[in-house]
């Protein structure tokens, strides 16, 4: 648009700049051929010129007023315009360079929203992972505290139908079953292993002859309430570890789905503020590339513009000089016309007037008149002009109709050129108008941009503080760990313990059963020879026929390599039934 208000400018400028010519050459030959027809001239043909060319000087001057307004009003035009697209190129190069550092911003904001959101997905599946690992555990656990926790109320329900049996009707007690109390018996802890062995004596006896030393019901209810408080206090005990680890458990499994729920908040979050990140930054390279194609035309028009206002001005000062130049060629003619001097010699020269109409013909006149229009420029309507001077029947009156309607065509182009001139100017308000519209666009995506960044910034606290959770969450779990591992152990090493105890009074036991009991008592396995000592043996060489005592106190048992179960303990094997005490 603005290059087409531009050439219609300077059509209509091209178009003034033959104006004067053309105008001239009209009064010219108008002048001339009303000199021709005129039927009755008393006049000085030398006043008729001298007024002639005063007349055109008039005309000249007032249109060279005209001219120089209209060319002021283009030199403002110029000047403004060359401002405005001044003005934008500078603004055009700010907002490039701007929009440039908001892509590089946008950029590196999603390049670390992508990590962020690859990290929260990492973190979720680390919960989950762990809480399917406790899970298991929990199971595990459950499963061995169930097993436990049957067995002991099983016995301890064996127990209380047995001790008050016992204790109120000991013949009716000896003709139940006593399967269940054997049982129970045998997985007692805590009890000597002569208590053991005499209740188990006593039990297995119950069907028997009682001849000879029979050991008192009042002892066995009391070995038998000492393994009932027994089992009592182990049931109250594992419930209250089933119960602790369960709470942990429950604890453990609340706090990994706090983190998941806060990761799966981060991650659709995250989502959510890259794919946004991403709509801006094409945005704004597509904003990026529309305002590098306006600062392309701009610095294109504006070059053209500067090229033109100076062309035009080089033009225009070549119109003011030659219009100066005719000025002052019609002032000197009039100057020497209206001598004194030369007036003498025309009136003497020219004595009538009639004299130098009869001189002067009418193909004379077409003649001058035709130079006058060949000197004019070209112009459609001078060459039918100077067609009708060229020929042989000549009529000045369709010549003088001529040149009068080439006058009002000029008259209808001027009014055209000023209101194509108003339209430009009503283009180049709107333009102005659409200008500080985008100004404003500017503002609001300026306020906008503000408001991102201090969500951003929200943002990035957030996950901060999440981290920090995150931290400190898997700091509580590590020592929740820690002490649960500490807790196994201290497990594992007490039934070891026991287990080797147990060991020990048996082979203690054993040891006295050589002895007391001879029948009882169960030989050290024997040593299995290998080929080499089998060799050396035959040979009569003595390699022993028993093991060397290891352990603890010889007894060939060892803390660190007693085979354990965990919740559970082999019992002792039966013992065997025996009769009365003999010397």
């Amino acid at each position: 648009l603005k290059f087409s208000l531009h050439r219609r400018a300077d059509a209509t400028r091209n178009r003034h700049s033959t104006f004067p010519e053309m105008r001239v050459a009209g009064s010219f030959v108008a002048t001339a051929v009303a000199s021709s027809s005129a039927s009755a001239e008393t006049a000085n043909p030398i006043r008729r010129v001298v007024s002639l060319l005063q007349s055109m000087q008039v005309k000249i001057e007032a249109e060279g007023e005209k001219q120089d307004k209209l060319f002021a009003k283009f030199q403002c035009y110029c000047e403004s315009n060359t401002a405005k697209l001044a003005d934008s190129i500078t603004d055009a190069k700010a907002k490039i360079d701007s929009l440039a550092t908001d892509i590089e911003s946008s950029t590196q904001d999603r390049t670390q929203t992508v990590a962020d959101l690859a990290d929260a997905k990492e973190s979720r599946e680390s919960a989950n992972k762990a809480i399917e690992d406790a899970t298991r555990q929990r199971n595990k656990e459950n499963a061995a505290f169930e097993s436990t926790s049957s067995d002991l109320k099983t016995n301890i329900a064996a127990l209380d139908k047995a001790i008050p049996a016992i204790e109120n009707n000991m013949e009716a007690f000896m003709q139940t079953g006593t399967s269940a109390l054997l049982q129970a018996v045998k997985s007692a802890r805590d009890v000597s292993e002569y208590d053991r062995t005499t209740v188990q004596s006593f039990l297995q006896a119950k069907g028997q002859s009682t001849e000879g030393y029979t050991p008192q019901s009042g002892e066995i209810v009391g070995i038998l309430k000492q393994m009932q408080d027994t089992m009592k206090a182990d049931l109250k005990e594992a419930t209250a570890t089933e119960a602790s680890a369960l709470a942990d458990f429950n604890e453990l499994v609340a706090a990994q789905n706090k983190a998941i729920q806060a990761a799966t908040e981060t991650i659709e979050e995250k989502t959510e503020q890259s794919g946004q990140l991403a709509v801006q930054i094409v945005q704004l390279k597509n904003e990026k590339s529309d305002v590098e194609e306006q600062l392309e035309a701009d610095t294109g028009y504006s070059q053209q513009l500067g090229e033109d206002c100076e062309q035009q001005t080089k033009d225009y000062a070549a119109v003011k000089q030659t219009r100066s130049d005719e000025l002052l060629a019609i002032a000197d003619t009039i100057k020497i016309l209206n001598d004194d001097d030369v007036l003498d010699l025309f009136k003497k020269a020219l004595p009538s007037p009639s004299l130098l109409q009869m001189q002067t013909s009418q193909r004379l006149l077409a003649r001058e008149a035709l130079k006058i229009v060949r000197a004019a420029g070209k112009h459609p309507s001078l060459d039918l002009i100077a067609l009708a001077l060229q020929g042989k029947k000549m009529n000045f009156d369709k010549v003088i109709k001529m040149i009068d309607a080439m006058e009002d065509t000029l008259k209808k182009e001027q009014v055209d050129d000023d209101s194509k001139k108003a339209y430009c100017a009503k283009e180049f308000d709107e333009t102005e108008d659409r200008f500080k519209e985008l100004a404003h666009e500017k503002e609001r995506l300026d306020q906008a941009h503000g408001n991102l960044d201090a969500t951003i910034k929200d943002t990035k606290e957030k996950i901060a503080a999440l981290e920090q959770g995150i931290k400190d969450l898997d700091k509580a779990v590590a020592e929740a760990t820690e002490n649960r591992k500490e807790e196994h152990d201290d497990y594992v090493s007490s039934t070891a313990q026991d287990q080797a105890a147990v060991q020990i009074l048996e082979f203690a036991k054993n040891r006295l059963q050589k002895f007391y009991n001879p029948k009882l008592y169960k030989e050290a396995p024997k040593r299995v020879l290998s080929e080499e000592e089998k060799m050396y043996s035959a040979y009569g060489g003595d390699i022993g026929t028993t093991p060397a005592p290891e352990g603890l106190a010889g007894t060939g048992v060892s803390v660190g390599f007693v085979q354990i179960k965990q919740h559970t303990v082999d019992a002792p094997p039966e013992a065997p039934k025996v009769g009365g005490y003999e010397k």
